[in-house]
Parts: C-alpha cells; structure tokens; sequence
C-alpha cells in the first residue's frame, strides 16, 4: 500500500478535526440550551428590547461563541438610532465587538483551531455582541493569552483598533502633531497614551474645565476648552507652531470646519464620529479651494479593508500586546443583559466614565465550571 504523505496526513487531520467541530455543535444544539437571551432590534430607530431567542447556527467562515461581555460603544448608539451604516438585516442583534469563548466551528480552517478557545471579537453577523450567543467570522476573533480576563478583552477592537490605524494615518502625513476633539473619550484617552508614546504629540479638544486633570494623568500636555473665549486664537497658535496637519473629528457641526480653518495649509480632517448629531458645517470654501485643505471620512472597517491579510495579522499582533498598556479601557459599569436600557442610559450621560460592559451573569457560574 502506497505510503501518505504528511500533506495527505494533515489533510485528513484537518478533516477529522472538522467533524469532531461539527459533532460539539450537534450535541451541543440536541443537548444543550436552544434559547438565548438578546438584545433585539425590529428596525432602525426603534426601541431594543430583551427577549429570548434561538440561538444561532455558524455558516462557514464563521464561529459561535459564548459571549462574557460586550461593552455599549458609540457606534453602537448610533446604530441604534438609525445612524450607522451596516449589513445588518431587521430584524437583528446589535453589538459590534466583545469577548467569550468559541463553542463551534461553521466550517473553515481558522474557525476549528479557535474551537474552546477564548477570543475577543468583532461582529458585523445578524447575530451581534448583544446576545449570550454570538456568531462572528473566524478572522474576527483575536485568540487571547492567559494573562488578560475577558472583561479585559472584550473592548480590543473598535477603540484600540481605531487608535492604532490613526496613527498610521498620522504618519503616512509625516506630521509630528494632530489635533483632536471629544479628547476625554475612552477613545481619546487611549490616543494620548499610544501617540504619545510613538513620537506624536496630541492637542486635546476639550468641552469642560473638570477634564482637564483626568487628561493629565494619562500624560496629555496640550489642552484646549472649545468653550473657551480664546479658544481659536489658542487653537491657532499650537497648530501654526506645531505643524499638525492631521485633525481627527468625533463631534461633527460647526466646530469642525472652526477648527480646520484654523489649521495649517494642506491639514486634513478625518471625521470619524458624529457625536454633536449635527451635519459637518463651517468648511470655508477658501480652505479648500486655495489652501488644500480636506475633509474626508474615517471608518475603520474600510481601512482595514485595504490592508491585506498579512498587514492585518500584524495589526493585530500589536493590538494584543497593548490591550492592557496603553490601549487599556476604563470600565465604569457592568450590567446583566436583563439591564440592558438602563446601562444604555448610564453609558449617553456618563460616557467620559469609562465603558458599560453587558454580562450574561445568570450563566458566568456554567462557564467558568
């Protein structure tokens, strides 16, 4: 009898692997809970509401997990409301990013070797973060070392993720300062710490005198009250002297274009958010006729969507090693699922606090056992 090669060995290991994956799923569907709680959502704008639901079947490509927590994000907020552009189809389960571990594979290379593993995850499935089940696809998941718990790792990728591309876009300006509003964010406090700590100085947009000493202690030096009577002049001043080019915008209206006209000529702002519920306004016609100036949106779904596999691999690598340094959350709150809209309320008047995490604590007791 002809003797296998190690190619045909791993391939029918892979195989018994995959039907081993497909077997846990099998049992785990006949056996096991069908029902979940969730977050649901009928339609854009409407009221979510917790109710129970079946739980979900991966496709191939793709992962369920069982999810510890899950923290309520802006765009989560926005999506909520109608204002964020997703493939999500109505009705859904928001909830865009979180942590838990992988229970099953759909099918696919990547999705059987993160099989009872714990992951942090992005999810743009029908079946988000929002649920005590999630379905998320396998190159999504960030396998998590030992040292870090999934309360921990469940905010890895919308605002670390973002932090890390943005400063790649500051660089690719070659500018050694960039300005940015609503600096008091989990978002913002994260870019002080990582820009920092990269050479690149940040000026902080703030709105209250009263954040001033948090934005200290995470090393920011540059601050500036938009409230302030001042405050362009200020604004003016810092970026002239300091050559920032770059200006990152997470509030939208008039603000925006009063900050880039008192910007350097060629400065670009990247509005990435829309936090003042407001169109993006005040953009002199003169800045970008004569002075090359730009206003252009910043989504990091489709920045990473222009990095190729490898280039995201490696973004990732340094995402891990930063979660809990410099891209570290806050976390102000937790609450169980059943809490779902009074976390969300606690989270729009308090976001400078830190993050509210969701938690499914009727089932941490079974997955920890």
């Amino acid at each position: 009898m002809k003797s296998q090669s190690k190619q045909e060995i791993r391939i029918l290991e892979i195989i018994q692997e995959e039907q081993l994956c497909l077997k846990i799923h099998i049992y785990f569907n006949i056996n096991m809970q069908t029902q979940m709680r969730a977050v649901v959502l009928e339609g854009p704008g409407q009221e979510a509401v917790v109710k129970e639901i079946p739980i979900p079947t991966p496709q191939s490509g793709q992962v369920l997990i069982k999810v510890d927590s899950a923290p309520i994000n802006p765009s989560d907020i926005a999506f909520l409301h109608g204002a964020y552009s997703s493939g999500k189809q109505f009705p859904c389960v928001p909830g865009f990013e979180g942590s838990g571990t992988v229970i099953a594979n759909g099918g696919g290379i990547m999705g059987w070797r993160l099989v009872g593993k714990r992951v942090a995850f992005y999810s743009q499935s029908q079946f988000g973060t929002y649920g005590e089940y999630s379905v998320a696809d396998a190159l999504g998941c960030l396998e998590l070392d030992n040292d870090i718990t999934l309360q921990e790792a469940c905010c890895s990728f919308v605002n670390p993720l973002t932090v890390i591309s943005m400063l790649e876009v500051a660089k690719e300006h070659k500018t050694q300062a960039v300005v940015h509003t609503a600096a008091a964010s989990q978002l913002g406090r994260m870019m002080i710490r990582h820009f920092q700590a990269n050479g690149v100085r940040v000026i902080n947009i703030i709105r209250r005198d009263a954040q001033v000493d948090m934005l200290k202690k995470e090393g920011a030096d540059i601050i500036l009250n938009q409230s302030d009577a001042d405050f362009i002049e200020k604004l003016k001043n810092v970026t002239q002297t300091l050559r920032a080019t770059v200006f990152f915008d997470a509030l939208g209206g008039e603000l925006t274009g009063q900050i880039l006209e008192a910007m350097p000529n060629h400065s670009t702002c990247y509005v990435y958010g829309g936090l003042s519920l407001k169109p993006v306004g005040n953009v002199s016609i003169m800045d970008l006729i004569f002075k090359d100036k730009k206003v252009v949106g910043f989504w990091l779904t489709s920045y990473l969507k222009t990095k190729n596999i490898i280039s995201q691999a490696l973004l990732l690598k340094q995402l891990k090693g930063l979660l809990k340094t410099n891209l570290k959350t806050i976390v102000a709150k937790t609450v169980d699922v059943s809490e779902f809209k009074e976390g969300l309320e606690y989270y729009k008047k308090n976001m400078s606090e830190g993050k509210v995490l969701i938690r499914y604590e009727k089932n941490q007791q079974s997955i920890q056992q």
